[in-house]
């Protein structure tokens, strides 16, 4: 990160509200029983981590000019959007074989919330026509920003990058 945003106290900033709500997430995780559908909420979640700090990265995130107007509120749902998402997505890959309801139980104690919301908070994704930028819109709208076709390029690239990295790696760790 730039020597600017880091004296301008971005970074601090930034952290300062990401710090909490990612180690909030990562110990409901913890209290997972290890099973299957811990191992992808762990991966989901590594892609959100990954994704939030690209996208509201000082110098170069798509989000960098809504740093100064970003809440611990915005951005853990903003988390949730990322999560529901990947997790949408992730669902969807059929050598996965993935117990949906058992995964959405299990999410929704990460979430704090209950089975039916994430079901349907998930179904959103399912029902868009494409689900990253379904994503994108959701971020755009809670941030209220209007969303820009550059912007949402370099957030689709981010994402599916990286989404498509964490699946292959789950995929070699489960067909070795």
């Amino acid at each position: 990160m730039g020597l600017f945003s880091a004296l301008s106290g971005k970074i601090y900033r930034f952290n300062s509200i990401n710090i909490p709500i990612d180690n909030g997430m990562a110990e409901r995780i913890k209290k997972l029983d290890e099973s299957y559908e811990r191992l992808v909420i762990i991966m989901a979640f590594g892609i959100a981590q990954q994704i939030i700090q690209e996208i509201f990265h000082p110098d170069h995130g798509v989000f960098k000019k809504s740093l100064d107007s970003l809440t611990k509120d915005s951005l853990e749902k903003i988390y949730y959007i990322i999560l529901d998402s990947s997790l949408n997505q992730i669902i969807a890959v059929p050598v996965l074989n993935i117990d949906q309801e058992k995964l959405i139980n299990e999410y929704a104690k990460v979430a704090q919330s209950t089975q039916d919301v994430k079901t349907a908070d998930i179904n959103i994704y399912k029902q868009a026509e494409s689900g990253v930028m379904k994503a994108y819109e959701n971020v755009c709208l809670l941030l209220n920003r209007k969303g820009e076709a550059q912007s949402a390029i370099s957030f689709g690239t981010t994402y599916l990058n990286l989404y498509n990295s964490v699946v292959d790696k789950l995929g070699e760790m489960l067909y070795k």
